[in-house]
């Protein structure tokens, strides 16, 4: 169907809530939404009227479109919802977290539940806390086993007998242990509620637990240990700082702000528990659709994956959310109140959180805008400056050896101004002995084409530009190598010393400002090629040189596997004294002075 065919199709449904299936030429499924009113949702898309990029990209695509009517909003949510979880459609909302934050779950459908980090939530019967943002869940879950003593083994107790000797967690008292009977189910429950509480909030009865081991230790002189302690009440006083005075310990809600542009959202989010702000997140949601509003309402319902993470109430910046709380009673058969508060301390919250949203969402677009001045505007500024059409492409070329030992070159390729590491490759030099970086670019240039001739699906995108080190001389003697293959690439060398660039066209060089954008990026894709060769000339030239030791008698597979582990490079090894050598390989003097005499004997 044609926008016009679109137009009247959508001009014809019902005003009824329900959910709406955009279709491309090939009958794929590329958008689904929900709507109060199908008739006056989906016409909106084909009004001719002005829209954000990504929804406009969106509606390019679209041949036909569907529709599902529902009794009502809440059901739209949730028949959507389950329908991209189906289809996993490519226009619908992606969440794009700078981090994927940890959460702390405890696995209920145990006999006796273990606690554990977790970053994927599940749909079962176990409870998640988090997301973790601002604090170490790592130590946070050591702080719980070391109050309450839960378990961490992998024990099946429905399974397994009961043992006649506990772990030595156990045996320290770091266990309750109820692998051997040292407490019972019901005691361990209650401990395992005390847990709950804590990562709900409830700070005070670790707090004290910790006080009293800090000063035990303290008492015993293990001042380490005492240190350790301190330092695991200072994170959660911490926490305990960002309390705000005019909420309640008991208060514990979740807050939500959105802040949108043209291009991209982003949504803040703080978990408030027991009264103290345990941090904010903040997710960049670039492919969207319809206002703020239903952006957020479509965010909130699916941040929570899971009921155990749902709480009483809910916070946002926005007044008309569209069916959140109906679709969390019927999903999770749970009742949540959704406030936009208008005054009060709540309403200075949902201020706060708005305000770090926005600085999040500003510091994105000057980061954006940044990259793309190095990467879009950079690849305009070559294309003038060596007037060509167009370069998208960029494959840079660089050689490393030592004393023309372990001669290797290197590819990377920049892509759209960025580097595009999948497609970096390597070359050990083969064809001769010795440094010759002249013949070392030819060998490694004549290998890539070679490559490309022959149909090798690693090496079948040409590039728009090639980049080599160095100056018109070995700007021409690469050129060479093109000329074999009777390719026109346009290529150039960057001379480092003095950035100059060279072109096969002209003798003289081009000189430009060193904050030249243009100069930036090729100095960036010389740079990633030199780094490039120079860390696989080391790995080549380490692991080499060190299976020569296989030749050394009295110096076996473990004795050279633990050079490897314990010597960064060779060089180290060769500064080492036979002392040395033989305290940190753990060997006896003999063995030492045979590894020093070969290291200094053979050295090049």
């Amino acid at each position: 169907m044609n926008k016009d065919e679109l137009k009247k199709k959508a001009l014809q449904l019902p005003l009824s809530s329900g959910v709406y299936i955009m279709k491309n030429t090939a009958g794929e499924i590329i958008y689904i939404g929900k709507a109060k009113k199908l008739k006056n949702r989906v016409k909106q898309y084909f009004d001719g009227s002005k829209k954000q990029i990504k929804v406009q990209s969106m509606v390019d695509n679209v041949a036909d479109f569907d529709y599902i009517l529902t009794k009502s909003d809440a059901d739209a949510f949730l028949l959507e919802n389950n329908l991209i979880k189906k289809h996993s459609p490519k226009y619908n909302i992606l969440l794009k977290d700078d981090k994927q934050y940890p959460y702390i779950k405890i696995k209920t459908d145990e006999k006796y539940p273990r606690v554990l980090v977790t970053r994927k939530i599940e749909n079962d019967n176990c409870l998640y806390f988090g997301p973790y943002v601002n604090m170490s869940v790592n130590v946070l879950l050591e702080i719980v086993k070391m109050v309450f003593k839960v378990r961490t083994c992998l024990i099946n107790f429905e399974k397994t007998k009961q043992k006649k000797m506990p772990c030595l967690h156990g045996q320290i008292g770091r266990c309750l242990a109820p692998c051997v009977g040292g407490v019972d189910e019901k005691e361990y429950l209650s401990a395992i509620k005390k847990v709950e509480n804590f990562l709900k909030g409830d700070n005070e009865e670790v707090l004290k637990v910790l006080n009293s081991q800090m000063q035990a230790f303290a008492d015993s002189e293990d001042y380490e240990s005492a240190i350790g302690v301190r330092d695991k009440i200072k994170l959660l006083e911490s926490v305990g700082e960002k309390h705000f005075s005019s909420l309640t310990k008991a208060e514990t809600f979740d807050v939500f702000a959105i802040d949108c542009s043209e291009d991209f959202c982003v949504v803040g989010v703080a978990n408030i528990k027991c009264g103290k702000n345990t941090g904010q997140s903040n997710y960049i949601i670039e492919d969207f659709s319809g206002t703020c509003d239903e952006v957020l309402s479509d965010f909130v319902c699916s941040y929570y994956s899971h009921s155990s993470l749902l709480p009483k109430t809910i916070l946002l910046n926005c007044e008309n959310v569209f069916g959140v709380q109906e679709y969390f009673e019927k999903l999770y058969n749970k009742k949540v109140e959704i406030v936009c508060p208008q005054k009060g301390i709540k309403k200075e919250i949902v201020s706060l959180v708005e305000l770090n949203t926005r600085d999040y969402k500003l510091r994105i677009k000057q980061k954006s805008e940044y990259k793309k001045r190095m990467t879009v505007d950079a690849l305009v500024e070559l294309q003038n400056l060596l007037d060509i059409k167009y370069i998208n492409r960029i494959e840079g070329f660089d050689i490393s050896n030592i004393q023309g030992n372990y001669n290797v070159s290197s590819m990377v390729v920049f892509v759209g101004g960025e580097p595009a590491k999948k497609e970096y490759r390597k070359f050990k030099i083969k064809t001769f002995e010795g440094a010759n970086d002249f013949a070392s670019m030819a060998e490694t240039l004549r290998r890539r084409f070679e490559r490309f001739k022959s149909g090798d699906s690693k090496f079948l995108e040409l590039p728009d530009l090639i980049l080599i080190d160095g100056g018109l001389g070995q700007l021409h003697s690469a050129n060479a190598v093109l000329e074999e293959f009777g390719l026109s690439i346009p290529i150039i060398s960057l001379a480092e010393r003095e950035e100059e660039i060279y072109t096969i066209y002209s003798s003289n060089p081009i000189v430009l400002e060193r904050r030249n954008l243009a100069l930036r990026l090729l100095q960036r894709v010389r740079d990633e090629a030199h780094r490039f060769a120079i860390t696989f000339h080391r790995n080549t030239r380490n692991k080499e040189f060190l299976s020569e030791f296989e030749q050394i008698e009295g110096v076996g597979k473990k004795t050279r596997e633990k050079i490897l582990q314990n010597y960064k490079s060779v060089d180290d090894l060769f500064d080492a004294t036979i002392v040395e050598i033989k305290q940190t390989l753990g060997v006896g003097e003999k063995t030492a002075e045979k590894i020093y005499n070969y290291m200094h004997k053979n050295a090049k």
